[in-house]
């Protein structure tokens, strides 16, 4: 992990299912996993840390009083290089899945809140939305030093490199 690498610290009611779904869905590499409790996954500039808001306290740890129960939440990151991280989370998110009911379609393409490609904002940044299977959404922001042109279409930048 470099220094410079974001980390968004994110709840889930169920760390064994959020760990499954961010492994098996969108395709991040667990690192490190203290079972019922963290697991901390790594998809290229974007590192999540995710904490079980039900985890039973340690030795020397006491059950807080105010324990609120588990809510989605909105999670704001700033990463560099939103072009390739989103070309990657699309592949994965918009991969055919075998169902019995269906045939091959792609489940969770619902997922990726933005799916054609990273929007640029009139504050410059690019921007694109990911929400996890309990709700929490990722929304990642790339400050690039370039906005697009006038001829600027979606498709013509998602794979343009950042200088």
């Amino acid at each position: 992990m470099s220094a410079s690498m974001p980390v968004v610290n994110v709840r889930t009611p169920c760390l064994s299912r959020a760990v499954a779904d961010y492994t098996q869905v969108l395709g991040f590499e667990c690192l490190q996993q203290v079972p019922s409790v963290y697991a901390r996954l790594v998809h290229g500039p974007l590192d999540v840390q995710l904490w079980a808001c039900g985890a039973t306290p340690g030795r020397w740890e006491r059950a807080s009083t105010a324990h609120m129960p588990f809510a989605p939440a909105h999670h704001r990151v700033e990463i560099a290089g939103i072009h390739a991280l989103h070309d990657r989370l699309r592949k994965t998110l918009l991969a055919p899945c075998r169902t019995s009911l269906a045939g091959c379609m792609p489940l969770h393409a619902h997922r990726l809140l933005d799916a054609a490609a990273p929007q640029w904002q009139p504050w410059g940044a690019w921007e694109v939305r990911v929400r996890d299977v309990d709700g929490n959404v990722l929304h990642l922001i790339d400050r690039a030093a370039w906005r697009p042109d006038p001829t600027w279409t979606a498709s013509s930048t998602a794979r343009r490199a950042v200088p």
